[in-house]
């Protein structure tokens, strides 16, 4: 039962994540077709001051300690806070990240994507880019030639933030679709490059599964 949830949360999750920055359709339908599940259960989470959301269990923001700690899970220890562009972005936004875990009043929610960005962005510098090194994606070739590495970077981030549930659940085929109509889309405007196209994967992942609302 609790994998299920997981699931569902990461189908939620996901999508949004990704209408940040790209259009999703598809994942837009996808979260309305889980809303409707979580709906049909009945009952709802209590948070906050008694106020429900639905779905099942006890609802809790990331705080600001626990976003980066998620993000650095994310990108398997591959970025550091205290360094980079990772560095450079928390020292701006960590004073705007949720203060209390309390989804009814935390704010900063949405300042947890800018920290992203500047993680995933230290993953394409250098001469062989961790981008390359430990996702596969070719900092030099094309999206196109790049399309399968760059899902399986994507799935890979989510497996992080779902004990794997990414690749082995009932939401697998529809996170794969995403991140696939994903890649499409930033492939379709020629002069976008592959770095850019991984920018916008490891994004759409990280703020999927760093901003998950916990049990």
């Amino acid at each position: 039962m609790k994998n299920l949830k997981l699931a569902k949360l990461m189908c939620l999750a996901l999508p949004m994540a990704i209408a940040t920055g790209c259009s999703m359709d598809q994942a837009s339908n996808l979260a309305g077709l889980m809303r409707n599940n979580n709906n049909n259960q009945g009952g709802g989470a209590v948070v906050g001051n008694g106020a429900t959301v639905s779905g099942t269990g006890a609802l809790s923001v990331p705080t600001a300690n626990a976003a980066i700690a998620r993000i650095q899970n994310g990108l398997e220890g591959s970025v550091n806070p205290m360094a980079g562009n990772f560095q450079r972005s928390l020292a701006q936004v960590r004073t705007n990240l949720p203060k209390v875990s309390d989804p009814t009043q935390a704010s900063g929610y949405d300042q947890v994507q800018l920290l992203v960005y500047g993680a995933c962005s230290d993953l394409t510098t250098g001469n062989t880019p961790i981008m390359q090194s430990r996702y596969g994606v070719t900092a030099n070739g094309t999206i196109a030639a790049n399309t399968t590495a760059l899902v399986n970077a994507g799935m890979r981030m989510m497996d992080q933030y779902t004990a794997g549930l990414a690749s082995a659940s009932p939401a697998t085929d529809a996170a794969r679709a995403a991140f696939q109509s994903l890649v499409s889309r930033v492939g379709a405007t020629a002069t976008n490059t592959s770095r850019i196209a991984f920018m916008s994967v490891c994004i759409a992942a990280n703020t999927a599964g760093s901003t998950l609302l916990g049990f």
